[in-house]
């Protein structure tokens, strides 16, 4: 009876641990998908903004805001990446009318987690801006920071 039970215990313990686990989002998979992606090498926002952090694809980022610029519907999907290897997606999509920001990831100083409709997109130095926004449950936001890149990976688009 003992074999049994334990018999019983290995298989329960076995098959619990062959549960397939998801897989992290990567950077590589980012890549693969045309995400814009953000690399933070500090989870200081300060830091962040001064430059600790890797950008790559951000020519799809200025594309996108001179669509916005010239009417012209177009969506934008961007990978964010902490040193603790955590991925928040962030989206941008714009119907010819509004921009809808999907902020996933909400770490940023005046930009909560949310799904917002704004008016305008602004570029100022190494940041961008969607301002005139309302939140899905109606807040209204002058102005939120949607996306922190570097000097140097704007100038590298010619933009």
């Amino acid at each position: 009876m003992k074999k049994l039970l334990w018999l019983l215990c290995l298989l329960i313990v076995a098959a619990c641990s062959e549960g397939e686990t998801e897989e992290p989002y990567t950077v590589e998979d980012a890549r693969e998908d045309g995400h814009v992606i953000v690399e933070h090498q500090s989870e200081q926002f300060d830091q962040i903004k001064n430059g600790a952090l890797g950008v790559e694809n951000i020519k799809e980022m200025t594309a996108f805001i001179k669509n916005v610029e010239q009417g012209a519907e177009d969506d934008l999907d961007v990978s964010i990446f902490n040193p603790d290897g955590s991925h928040y997606q962030n989206s941008f999509s714009y119907d010819g009318e509004a921009i809808r920001f999907v902020n996933n990831y909400g770490a940023y100083p005046s930009s909560p987690a949310g799904t917002f409709s704004c008016e305008y997109m602004t570029r100022r130095g190494p940041m961008v801006y969607v301002s005139n926004c309302q939140s899905e449950q109606g807040k209204d936001f002058s102005t939120l920071l949607s996306f922190v890149a570097t000097e140097k990976a704007f100038r590298e688009t010619g933009n």
